[in-house]
């Protein structure tokens, strides 16, 4: 290698974790201390201009909560006014606000801080740490997302990168990353569903492997479905059992729900390894006489699995959605690959027990293998060689036309890159310029639809008279969109998507 290596960096919403292959080859993983190669995506401000990142932030969700920030991927590159935001904002002890631009900041110390500087602190740290394992500098570096992150959400990413002094050479999809991490490993000729399943969302990709060339097939799952989730609905089971016991209300403290859904985490952890957790958290409440009230539970892992059954189906209906795109049974699926920390739950693998083969935790990672994977497609851009994926468009683009009539333009699953064209014959002639809304339509189980930008079509373009113009628009392999205006003749102008604020 002729070049500095390309640092693959997984940007997690619990946990961030890096990899990179060094001059001989080797696969090489950013350690975080003696014990551990994942950093917590946590960082506390102890003012508004000096932070602290990783566990020694996480230590201070008890005695700051409400400068501790975490769980910051779940709203990067999300409009304030989206009503994901507003069903999720006054869940933490930490305030959500609406930043200058529009989208979700921090109120830290009375300055709203932009998630996209959270996010930096994050990826500054665990490329410094690169840095020092490695006894060079990285310069270049793969980030990964979510399958169905929106490009708002992949462009937030990339700017936090950037922030950090990296140049980002590509941004891959999380299941995709872990496919090109399984296929280095076996080189297998065969078809395989990625299940990953992080702390923010779940992801469900088909994929055929050959030749260490990774083609997606099908994507989907649940944008607003991840392990925090989980944790909340065991929270919520312990808030329940209080109040009853003590006839205390707790819910509408954020702080005490922060420390309520650490603690709920930490037990779910715990119970994937035994039966039973006994679990304690001192002064969450205060009776009337002034005495504290702590909680106190023994929950079983039987009872646990009753609280998120529901979350469980979810998962695996998605799944079911994504071979039924595809048209494929769940026999015909070679391997199910798991990846992502919640796939470690006892009764998600005994829920996928119809798949013939699970990948073992031993073989394939669940926490580092979408870094190991940004790693290697790090290395073959590194090397110029095939970059071995062939992705697909995660969700529908499409157009809302004046009066709100909407006409999907790229569908789902189409291979990048891709152009796909929308003629605009049939809209009444104007003299000012007309507005056309792009937007990601998310699928069945999100609660709104993104909008990525509008493009205006000036009145010399004449449309509904002689002349009707073909508005195109083009999607990148790394899912960057742009778009034209076609005329007849050939003629074409290129048009400036604007952001909505």
């Amino acid at each position: 290698m002729t070049q500095l290596p390309i640092l693959g960096i997984d940007f997690g919403t619990t946990n961030t974790s890096g990899a990179w292959f060094d001059k001989t080859g080797k696969l090489k993983l950013v350690p975080i201390n003696e014990k551990s190669f994942m950093l917590p995506s946590v960082v506390w401000f102890a003012s508004a201009e000096k932070s602290l990142v990783g566990q020694g932030a996480r230590t201070q969700v008890i005695d700051d909560p409400k400068h501790t920030v975490f769980g910051a991927k779940r709203f990067i590159g999300r409009r304030f006014n989206s009503e994901f935001v507003a069903q999720h904002k006054d869940k933490f002890a930490f305030d959500i606000v609406e930043g200058p631009d529009g989208y979700c900041a921090v109120l830290i110390y009375g300055q709203a801080i932009p998630l996209t500087e959270v996010a930096h602190l994050v990826i500054k740290d665990i490329t410094e740490r690169a840095k020092r394992a490695a006894g060079h500098p990285f310069r270049e570096c793969v980030l990964t997302v979510p399958a169905h992150a929106t490009v708002r959400q992949r462009e937030a990413v990339r700017v936090a990168a950037e922030r950090a002094g990296l140049k980002v050479r590509a941004i891959i999809n999380e299941p995709t990353a872990a496919a090109l991490y399984y296929a280095n490993l076996k080189s297998p000729h065969q078809t395989v569903l990625v299940f990953d399943l992080g702390g923010g969302t779940f992801d469900a990709t088909l994929m055929s492997v050959k030749n260490r060339v990774v083609h997606v097939l099908a994507t989907g799952g649940d944008a607003f479905l991840g392990g925090t989730d989980f944790d909340e609905a065991i929270a919520g089971h312990f808030v329940q059992h209080f109040e009853r016991q003590n006839s205390v209300q707790i819910s509408q403290n954020r702080t005490v729900m922060q420390r309520l859904i650490f603690a709920a985490e930490n037990t779910k952890i715990f119970l994937s390894k035994v039966t039973r957790a006994d679990l304690r958290v001192p002064v969450i409440a205060q009776k009337q006489d002034g005495s504290f009230l702590d909680f106190a539970y023994s929950l079983s892992r039987a009872e646990m699995e009753k609280i998120v059954e529901r979350l469980v189906e979810r998962c695996a209906s998605a799944c079911d959605d994504v071979l039924e795109r595809a048209g494929l049974q769940p026999e015909q699926v070679d391997e199910l690959v798991l990846v992502g920390g919640q796939t470690r739950m006892p009764a998600i693998r005994e829920r996928l027990h119809r798949f013939k083969q699970i990948s073992s935790d031993k073989e394939v990672n669940p926490e580092l293998g979408v870094a190991i994977g940004a790693a290697i497609l790090g290395r073959n851009l590194a090397f110029k060689r095939d970059i071995g994926l062939k992705d697909v468009v995660p969700m529908p683009i499409s157009v809302m036309m004046p009066g709100g009539r909407t006409q999907e333009v790229i569908a789902a699953n189409t291979p990048v890159p891709c152009r796909a064209s929308l003629s605009l014959e049939g809209l009444p002639a104007w003299e000012a310029p007309v507005p056309l809304v792009i937007f990601e339509s998310l699928d069945s189980t999100a609660t709104d639809r993104e909008v990525y930008g509008t493009v205006h079509i000036g009145s010399e373009w004449r449309v509904g008279k002689e002349v009707a113009p073909t508005l195109a628009l083009d999607m990148g392999q790394d899912f960057a969109l742009s778009a034209k205006l076609l005329a007849p003749g050939g003629m074409q102008t290129s048009l400036q998507i604007v952001d909505q604020r």
